[in-house]
């Protein structure tokens, strides 16, 4: 059972109830026609990843209903390649997949699993690794956005060239490092997090370095459950 808190009597939901997803797709309705979303797991210490490393482990039911329906409003989803080979991903089942990787090493991956799953996989990489990217993940397309050597590809120039390809609908994954660029560089209009009542595990942060200015976020809304984890919508925007 999830309960709103912010807005205030805001009611409850179901998860064993047949119409709880359409529940939580009211309940995460994007506010703005275009949009960037953070979407993360931490604990309450801050830590990104459960027991054996992977934000998987650090799940529950509910974190993964919502996850499902943010994935399902968005247009695309904006991964690292770290991300990709750490949390076995997969091409989600109703949003295309970008990955961002600035060598174009995407060794490992596991995006071909699901035969059913025809959403596109693209890959954001630099000249240098074009190459790389095609040899590694042969069905997925390949973007060349510009990178001064040994620099990582500007989130703006990413950002421009989904939304050159139609995407209006973003979503942010992570990891750490691609969340913090994103951040610092102003480009999240809502941070979407849930917080698991643990403490303790791998040290893998939210935002890699933190962020280099204090950002205020503003609650639109705060859903508990049974578990005492929360799920909390923040604005980046006044």
């Amino acid at each position: 059972m999830l309960r709103r808190l912010i807005p205030a009597a805001g009611g409850e939901i179901d998860l064993d109830a047949p119409d709880a997803r359409t529940g939580l797709l009211d309940w995460y309705a994007p506010r703005l026609p275009e949009y960037v979303r953070l979407n993360l797991v931490s604990t309450l210490d801050g830590r990104a990843a459960g027991p054996d490393g992977t934000s998987e482990s650090l799940t529950s039911r509910a974190d993964r209903m919502i996850l499902g329906v943010i994935r399902e409003l968005a247009d695309v989803v904006v991964v690292g390649a770290e991300s990709v080979r750490r949390e076995g991903l997969g091409r989600p089942r109703r949003a295309a997949l970008a990955i961002v990787s600035a060598t174009g090493n995407l060794s490992g991956h596991r995006l071909d699993e699901h035969a059913d799953r025809t959403m596109p996989v693209i890959v954001i990489t630099t000249a240098a690794g074009a190459e790389r990217a095609a040899a590694t993940a042969p069905t997925a397309t390949v973007r060349v956005l510009e990178a001064a050597p040994g620099e990582r590809i500007a989130p703006a120039a990413m950002l421009d060239d989904l939304r050159q390809q139609g995407f209006r609908g973003v979503v942010l994954e992570g990891g750490p490092t691609l969340a913090a660029q994103f951040v610092q560089a102003g480009l999240v209009d809502e941070l979407c997090l849930t917080i698991m009542p643990r403490v303790g595990g791998p040290a893998l942060p939210l935002l890699a370095g933190g962020a280099a200015d204090i950002t205020s976020l503003t609650a639109t809304q705060l859903l508990v459950d049974e578990s005492s984890a929360q799920f909390g919508r923040w604005s980046l925007r006044s």
